[in-house]
C-alpha cells in the first residue's frame, strides 16, 4: 500500500501569464467583433434608432437632484482616474505585507483594464452621442465604455479577493450596486450609446474571469491511497 499526500500547489508563472494574456487577447477580439457585427448592421457610427431611443427614454426620466449628482459624481469612482492610484497603493501595501501575489492581481487586473480600452477605441473612434450636452466623465471616442470595463474587471476583483481572504460577501453588493449605476449613468449622462456599454461590459467579463483563473489560489489535492500487490 502506497500512501501519496500531495501539498497544495500555486498556478504555475507561466499558467498565469498564459490566462492573462489569452483572457486580454480574447476581451480584446470580442469587443472588436462585437463592434464589427453591429458596424455590419445598419448606421452603428451615429446610433441606431433604437439607441437614439433609449437614450431619450431614460433622460426624460426626472430625478431628485440628490438622485443626479449621485449619477454624476459616483461613476468617478468608477473609472481608471481613480481607480488607478487606488489600486497602486493598495498593491504597495499588500507587497509590503508580503501579500505578493494579491498585489500582482490588482495591478494585471488595473492595467489591462485600463490599457485594453483605448485600443478598442482607436480602432473605431466612434462618435459619442449628440443628442445633449454631455455630462460628467468621458474622453476619446464612444466605444467602448471603459467605465464599464473597469467596474466590472476591479471592484468585483476586489469582492472576491475580500471573499477569499475574510469570507465576506458584502463587497460583491457593493460592486453590483456600483456597476449599476455606472451603466445606468453614461447612458443618462448621454455620453454613451447603449452598445458602447454592452461592449465594455463583455469585454471587462471576460478580462475579470481570465484574471481570476490565472490567479486562483491553488487547490489541495486530497490524500490518496493505492493498493499495490
Amino acid at each position: 500500500m502506497v500512501k501519496l499526500d500531495l501539498a497544495t500547489m500555486q498556478r504555475s508563472p507561466r499558467q498565469m501569464l498564459s490566462w492573462c494574456i489569452g483572457g486580454y487577447a480574447l476581451a480584446l477580439l470580442v469587443g472588436i467583433a462585437f463592434a464589427l457585427i453591429l458596424r455590419g448592421a445598419g448606421n452603428w457610427l451615429d446610433g441606431f434608432a433604437w439607441e437614439h431611443a433609449a437614450l431619450r427614454a431614460v433622460n426624460s426620466v426626472v430625478l431628485p437632484s440628490w438622485a443626479d449628482r449621485v449619477l454624476l459624481y459616483l461613476p468617478w469612482f468608477g473609472t481608471n482616474i481613480t481607480l488607478m492610484p487606488m489600486i497602486i497603493v493598495a498593491a504597495i501595501w499588500l507587497a509590503w505585507r508580503g501579500r505578493r501575489p494579491l498585489a500582482m492581481h490588482l495591478l494585471v487586473v488595473q492595467v489591462g483594464a485600463f490599457t485594453m480600452n483605448p485600443l478598442v477605441k482607436a480602432f473605431f473612434d466612434r462618435p459619442r452621442p449628440a443628442l445633449w450636452e454631455w455630462r460628467g466623465q468621458f474622453a476619446w471616442a464612444s466605444y467602448p465604455s471603459g467605465h464599464a470595463i473597469a467596474s466590472v474587471a476591479v471592484p468585483f476583483t476586489i469582492a472576491v479577493i475580500l471573499w477569499r481572504e475574510r469570507g465576506w460577501r458584502w463587497p460583491f453588493v457593493v460592486a453590483g450596486g456600483m456597476l449599476a449605476i455606472t451603466a445606468y449613468s453614461r447612458l443618462y449622462l448621454g455620453v454613451h450609446w447603449p452598445t458602447d456599454v454592452v461592449g465594455g461590459l463583455l469585454m471587462g467579463t471576460i478580462w475579470l474571469v481570465a484574471t481570476l483563473i490565472a490567479f486562483r489560489p491553488g487547490a489541495a489535492t486530497a490524500t490518496r491511497e493505492l493498493n499495490r500487490p
